[in-house]
């Protein structure tokens, strides 16, 4: 699944962003809302006629543009954003995707033509709950009446109905069932009742009907239930395409206001309080943003409802919760103007409380997760846990049986016992044994796959290496001993290291022969990775000294060598001046003392140089130029492996889903909210990382990337409460049970995520300078 839009969904986005901003401004918002109509005609019409948007997911055999939900979600986006005044929603997102999913064949190539011209405005339904939806349909009677339908019965509220041409209304049938009817606006005896919501960017009226005649129905029969459940779906996914652009809208606002507004003296904006809030902003907007482009793109591979149903529900309970939260913080960070009606924060906090119970609130959808997640039979539960972006290459569902195959064979006998170990809280899991299986690994060609072939490497694409970490973890394969040298160091090398270093370590990382630790945090330092105090200088035989000490410091006891930054020029401060060293630990001038953690285990470890020495000729770079290989080294962090791990962190999930029904605490109301919230997050992990890997090589700088790290860490330490909440009083006893002992590790270890590599608070600080501009904190002068 590729998140890069194509030249024609980028035109359209930016058409979109464009000229909502020029016809759908804060001014504009409020005349349309002042309008008997609420909304402008003139707009209305340049929409279908000028823009073609109306017809963008209807196919060109009725008029359309034959596009789908991924440019639908893309405009829908701008609309929500902007506050868009218009039935767009209504007769486009809702009433053109009921014609298009259950709709008749006279239905469709009747009103489609005119929907996608953008000639007709449809009222719609918005019930909050299937349960509402229900209770509405049976207020109103339909009979067969002089060749077509008579409705008759209580009121229903509608969507859009002022200037509405027709009315989409379910109806109960006399003798049993429901239908779908479409009513002419003008028809005798309707009541329409204008209804007063305080969110007047979109309006509600009550509608009763006292026979009305000159009603047909719009639905086919035979595709109406699964019709009725795909349409839900997707008007779910366009509706969370709105909110999510409401929700950036918030944040946008709230960043432009604080820029400008002072307090004591300085921009509000470089107080840390403010930028870290705006920086959660930014993580739940684009965590949300992957969400809603993750279920557009796999709803555009036409999947299976089911599988439909949950990606949407997933986008949608993002979405109500991310665009009020966004729409609440926007209100407080603009201080007491974000509470009067001048100021656009209360228009999209309005908005964004009514648009949380259209479609289904929430709470609902968590349960539809849950109910999938938890209670559906075995095989139906392993589908939702498993990673399914639609119909694969051939040649990729070669490499994935390839991959697969191998690993059943392989991860048996004496390495039966790894399977799903070696993870976090579990590294220290028999090293040994681990560092066999890396070179049954490499005997295989299944190291360092993504590497280039002239490095050793197999030189596989994106699409392949997300396969094959995909599948390893899948089928149970363990932690890897070889992941510093393979996913950090030997990359490092192959960009900025010498032809001579490259022989050197390349091949005995490719063959599993060496084990490398990764020397940058230090004692007095914490995130603060620049602030080095360890020094090297260059002694006359060109080979250079170490003294120092280094902490944190994964699984040294168990490997042979060790990247260390060091400062090698005197009277240096910050980045400036450093070095980037490979030694080998078994010497007599290093010193490796283990940390016992909270958990027990001590995978961690402090490291004292006391003159260890690193070879003239295993400097990368040239000294003074530590830091720029330092961060490259970084970067490769954000790659394909995090797919791999993500499937880890599947398997986890699922063990917490299996011991909450062991324990019988599956019906817990609670937890299954919590599971329900933990299989969403794990699907935005994965789209937001098929949305770094599609997006080019400024990794650094996209916002997807910045939010990577502190998403992933506080969603997997959140699992960590979880699995020990579902064990109860289990997670207190020590166990050596596999069914407890791996919740239980999850839930110590996973405190330390959102610790290293980069505190929480160190994460937000770098989301909120580099992703949305805001003042750096205060550096000390040098």
């Amino acid at each position: 699944m590729n998140f890069a839009l194509t030249a024609d969904q980028q035109m359209i986005r930016d058409a979109a962003e464009s000229f909502l901003g020029d016809v759908s401004d804060s001014a504009a918002v409020r005349r349309a809302m002042a309008t008997e109509l609420g909304y402008d005609p003139a707009v209305w019409q340049r929409l279908g006629s000028e823009l073609g948007w109306c017809g963008i997911a209807v196919g060109e055999e009725h008029g359309g543009l034959g596009l789908g939900p991924v440019e639908l979600v893309l405009v829908q986006e701008q609309a929500g954003r902007h506050l868009l005044c218009a039935p767009f929603f209504a007769s486009v997102c809702v009433a053109a995707t009921v014609l298009q999913e259950m709709g008749t064949a006279q239905a469709q190539q009747r009103l489609l033509p005119e929907l996608a011209g953008g000639n007709l405005r449809v009222a719609v339904p918005l019930p909050s709950s299937e349960a509402d939806w229900l209770g509405c349909a049976r207020r109103v009677e339909a009979s067969p009446h002089d060749g077509g339908w008579k409705l008759d019965g209580g009121t229903v509220p509608l969507l859009d109905v002022a200037g509405a041409d027709w009315l989409f209304v379910f109806a109960r049938i006399a003798g049993g069932g429901l239908g779908l009817f479409a009513v002419p606006r003008d028809a005798d005896g309707l009541g329409i009742r204008p209804l007063p919501t305080w969110d007047q960017t979109r309006r509600f009226s009550e509608v009763g009907f006292a026979g009305v005649c000159g009603v047909w129905r719009v639905d086919d029969p035979d595709g109406s239930r699964e019709g009725i459940t795909r349409v839900s779906a997707l008007a779910r996914l366009y509706l969370a395409a709105e909110q999510l652009g409401g929700a950036q809208q918030c944040l946008d606002l709230t960043v432009a206001y604080t820029a400008g507004r002072k307090q004591f003296g300085r921009a509000v904006a470089g107080f840390q309080a403010v930028k870290h809030r705006c920086a959660e902003m930014m993580v739940k907007v684009e965590a949300l943003r992957s969400a809603v482009y993750g279920a557009a793109a796999a709803a555009a591979l036409q999947p299976s409802t089911e599988r439909l149903i949950v990606e949407c529900a997933m986008a949608r309970i993002l979405a109500a919760d991310t665009y009020f939260w966004c729409a609440q913080e926007a209100i407080q960070l603009h201080g007491g103007v974000g509470f009067t009606w001048e100021y656009d924060p209360q228009l999209h906090f309005k908005r964004a409380q009514a648009s949380s119970h259209w479609l289904s609130t929430a709470d609902a959808l968590r349960e539809e997760i849950a109910a999938v997640v938890i209670d559906a039979d075995e095989d139906t539960a392993a589908a939702a846990l498993t990673v399914n972006d639609g119909v694969p290459d051939s040649d990729d569902e070669r490499f994935r049986a390839e991959v697969a195959s191998w690993m059943q064979a392989h991860l048996t006998g004496r390495y039966a016992s790894l399977r799903h170990r070696g993870g976090p809280g579990d590294e220290e899991a028999d090293p040994e044994l681990r560092k066999a299986w890396e070179r049954e690994l490499a005997a295989g060609g299944w190291t360092c796959v993504g590497w280039p072939r002239e490095h050793g490497g197999r030189g596989l694409s994106i699409e392949q290496q997300v396969i094959f970490h995909e599948e390893y973890a899948r089928a149970g394969g363990p932690g890897r001993m070889g992941h510093i040298g393979e996913g950090l160091i030997g990359p490092a090398l192959i960009k900025f290291g010498s032809a001579a270093q490259q022989a050197r370590f390349l091949p005995r990382i490719v063959d599993g022969t060496e084990y490398w630790a990764q020397g940058y945090s230090e004692p007095n330092a914490g995130s603060d990775l620049a602030n080095v105090q360890t020094r090297c200088w260059q002694e006359a035989d060109g080979s250079w000294r170490v003294q120092g000490q280094k902490i944190w410091t994964s699984l040294a006891q168990a490997s042979d060598w060790v990247f260390v930054l060091a400062r090698c020029e005197p009277g240096s401060k910050g980045n400036k001046g450093l070095a980037f060293l490979l030694l080998p630990l078994k010497q007599a001038g290093i010193e490796i003392r283990p940390i016992r953690q909270l958990g027990g285990g001590s995978e961690f470890n402090e490291v004292f140089f006391d003159g260890a020495v690193a070879h003239k000729d295993h400097i990368v770079g040239a000294p003074g130029e530590g830091w720029k290989v330092a961060m490259g080294l970084l970067e490769v962090e954000r790659g394909v492996s995090t797919l791999g791990q993500q499937m880890h962190f599947a398997h986890e999930l699922d063990l917490v889903v299996q011991a909450a029904c062991r324990g019988g605490r599956s019906a817990d109301p609670a937890l299954r909210a919590r599971i329900a919230d933990a299989w969403c997050g794990l699907r935005v992990m994965r789209y937001n990382a098929l949305r770094m890997l599609s997006g080019g090589q400024d990794l650094a700088l996209r916002r997807e990337a910045l939010i990577a790290k502190y998403y992933w860490s506080n969603w997997h330490r959140n699992l960590g409460k979880l699995a020990a909440d579902v064990l109860g009083a289990d997670a207190d006893i020590v166990s050596d049970d596999p069914a407890i002992r791996p919740l239980q590790q999850l839930f110590f270890f996973s405190r330390a995520d959102t610790i290293y590599a980069g505190t929480n608070e160190i994460q937000l600080n770098l989301i909120a300078e580099r992703g949305l501009g805001m003042p750096r904190e205060p550096r000390p002068a040098p």
